[in-house]
């Protein structure tokens, strides 16, 4: 396979070389056409967000600090996942699990408590608490936006933490396009996908598909049990839309499957050579119907409905190592499957008309879930909540801006208070920029940590009705300096936070000896708090973009002793980008520091308190991108880790039913990958 795919990069390679010699002359008429085109647009970097705006706003003007990655950035890093994008993001952790996936923490705070949505619908499928990230593919991409703390008013429960809202492609009117990808890595990543877009003044119409490949990694290259696990994906975009004088309407379906294959140890003796393989199928399907109308009066309608589903299915094979030939173990504790099923409502009616300082947004916001599986009690469960919220923009004075907001929610298994926003953003200069906020934030416990019965031989975990949901208390102060000319941008952006999550639920040991299990509790008090800075130089020729962020954690798992410190961790973060504005190319670098991480953990073990820790490490990339045939073709080559950072030194366990470990999982060793796009 790996021939053949490589013959086939070397064939397109080829052809790209024969296009740039044969036609110098046009290439260069293009590239100056670029040029002045670029001459022109380069600083116009004030991007377009959505995020908890009424409609469209641009970053600043919005009242929410927004961090925004665009299709550029993800195409010059190489990220073809959530995961591989984030890693380099200020303030922002990611951790990994050999059949969970990846994760990630905004501010310190993480898990159950950070929303991912896909054009504001919610992403479902929670393992272990977490989104698994690279499930998130992004060949079909805009921009990210990611806005961290509490945004519980505008999206409910599970954004106590904050929302990574994930922005597709939209098939623009009267055009005709394809783009066709292909991505190797020399670990053994083989990715290909494509994509068909029609529109006309009424219809439009986009389909997408495409394949990822791993085939796994570990240090030693012999052994059969892999520690990163072989994955291969599939995914698929279907997107209908139609134009009318009434509003925008768009029929979005995605499909994504994915199977986790996990080779056991092989056992020989001289009766037999056998192995347990198991396999993790992961599916997710999300059918939506959007509908968007905007008025001359400064006056814009959203509304969403959407279905989700997600299945994960787990099955066992004993391997004969002799011949081949596998069979089901017949054992109910090696087959599982577990579905989950969403059905959510989102619509908001923003107006500016009021009265000339005064802007409002009202919305209500209908979410229904339930999971089927064996390992729930009863089968199957279900929860409902239902909101209503407002937010009201006045702007006071010239340049100070308020925008208090307001959740008012019915949950069908908990009583939900009031939730509060109160967000101020103040235009002290024509350059300095000052935004503050106070948010509540609120999260309603999942139906697995309500109601999970995961009872067999080698487990014992169970769930609690009489939770409570968790609460938090966010406090935001953000300055922004920009100054801005027609040959280079400025921008200087220090921040501080707090947050504070009281009824935090977490596992705890129950009973002793052969009755000793796990079950949820609202056990925990979390805070963090913490400061960033961000600067960033840019005059077309190149970008200087330099980032610090310290950030403290504390628990109350230690209560008993009296003493329960901030823990304080640093990151450093560097990205360089020389353009080479004749040629159409550029070349980038990609660097971050992550220091010493600590914090109090709950011990499975020993039913105490320990203290965990991971040992710092940094994460160096690099990639060259050129730009051939008026930006038709794309070619982008690089190499990721360049500091080879594999496992690192590390004390914690990651659940109640895994042992302690001595490592975390960080890298897959230095590498090399090719990027490939052609797009008409």
């Amino acid at each position: 396979m790996d021939k053949v795919f490589l013959y086939r990069i070397n064939k397109i390679h080829a052809v790209i070389w024969i296009v740039y010699v044969l036609l110098p002359l046009n290439l260069k008429a293009q590239t100056d056409s670029l040029k002045a085109q670029t001459e022109a647009k380069k600083f116009d970097l004030d991007e377009l967000v959505v995020t908890g705006q009424y409609g469209e706003n641009t970053l600043t003007k919005s009242v929410y600090k927004v961090k925004v990655i665009d299709a550029g950035r993800i195409k010059l890093q190489g990220a073809f996942n959530l995961q591989q994008l984030l890693v380099n993001e200020l303030n922002v952790r990611i951790s990994q699990d050999p059949i969970l996936g990846s994760s990630v923490q905004l501010q310190g705070v993480g898990g159950n408590n950070i929303k991912i949505l896909i054009d504001g619908v919610p992403v479902i499928g929670r393992e272990n608490g977490s989104i698994d990230l690279t499930q998130i593919n992004l060949n079909n991409v805009e921009r990210i936006e990611l806005i961290e703390g509490p945004m519980s008013v505008n999206f409910g429960t599970d954004a106590l933490g904050g929302v990574i809202n994930i922005i597709t492609k939209k098939q623009k009117k009267e055009s005709i396009n394809t783009k066709e990808n292909v991505y190797y890595e020399s670990i053994g990543q083989y990715n290909a996908d494509a994509s068909v877009g029609l529109s006309n003044l009424k219809y439009n119409l986009l389909v997408n598909a495409g394949r990822n490949f791993f085939q796994g990694y570990s240090t030693n290259p012999d052994s059969r049990t892999k520690l990163w696990k072989p994955r291969t994906q599939y995914m698929a975009d279907l997107i209908l839309g139609k134009y009318t004088l009434k509003g925008n309407l768009r029929w979005s379906n995605q499909f994504f499957t994915e199977k986790v294959t996990d080779k056991g140890e092989p056992t020989v003796d001289w009766t037999r050579a056998v192995a347990t393989d198991r396999y993790y199928i992961n599916s997710r399907f999300t059918s939506s119907f959007f509908f968007d109308k905007k008025y001359k009066d400064k006056r814009h309608m959203n509304v969403v409905a959407s279905y989700n589903f997600y299945e994960r299915r787990q099955n066992s094979y004993q391997i004969n190592l002799v011949d081949m030939s596998k069979e089901l173990i017949p054992s109910v504790d090696n087959q599982d499957t577990n579905r989950f099923h969403l059905i959510m409502s989102r619509g908001t009616y923003a107006s500016a008309v009021l009265l000339k300082k005064i802007s409002y947004q009202i919305g209500y916001e209908v979410n229904h879930e339930f999971v089927v599986g064996r390992r729930i009690e009863g089968n199957m469960q279900q929860i409902g909540d239902y909101s209503l919220f407002g937010s009201t923009e006045i702007k006071a004075l010239p340049r100070l801006l308020i925008r208090p907001g307001m959740r008012i929610t019915y949950n069908t298994r908990f009583s939900v208070p009031v939730i509060p926003s109160l967000n101020l953003k103040v235009d002290i200069t024509e350059n300095w920029t000052i935004r503050s906020s106070y948010a509540r934030g609120f999260r309603a416990p999942s139906l697995k940590e309500l109601s999970l019965k995961f009872v067999d031989i080698s487990h014992n975990i169970k769930g609690n009705e009489n939770l409570k949901p968790e609460t938090s208390d966010n406090f935001q102060i953000n300055i922004m300096y920009q100054n801005k000319t027609a040959k280079r941008v400025w921008r200087f952006e220090p921040s501080l936070f707090y947050n504070h999550i009281k009824s935090m639920i977490d596992l705890k040991r129950t009973g002793s000896g052969d009755n000793a299990g796990y079950q949820y509790f609202n056990i925990n008090e979390f805070s963090s708090a913490g400061m960033n800075v961000n600067c960033e130089y840019n005059n077309g020729n190149y970008q200087i973009i330099v980032g610090y962020a310290r950030t403290g954690r504390q628990n109350n798992l230690l209560q008993n002793s009296g003493s329960s410190p901030y823990f304080f961790s640093d990151e450093w973060r560097l990205n360089l980008a020389y353009n080479f504005i004749k040629y159409d190319a550029s070349v980038n670098l990609f660097l971050k520091h992550n220091g010493k991480i600590q914090t109090y953990q709950y011990n499975y073990l020993t039913d105490g308190v320990m203290l965990s820790y991971i040992d710092p490490f940094s994460l160096m990339d690099m990639s060259v991108s050129k730009n051939f045939w008026n930006k038709k073709i794309a070619l982008t080559i690089g190499s990721k880790n360049i500091l080879n950072v594999i496992n690192v030194n590390a004390s914690f366990n990651s659940g109640a039913h895994s042992s302690m470990n001595n490592f975390a999982m960080t890298g897959l060793g230095r590498t090399w990958f090719v990027g490939l796009r052609y797009s008409i």
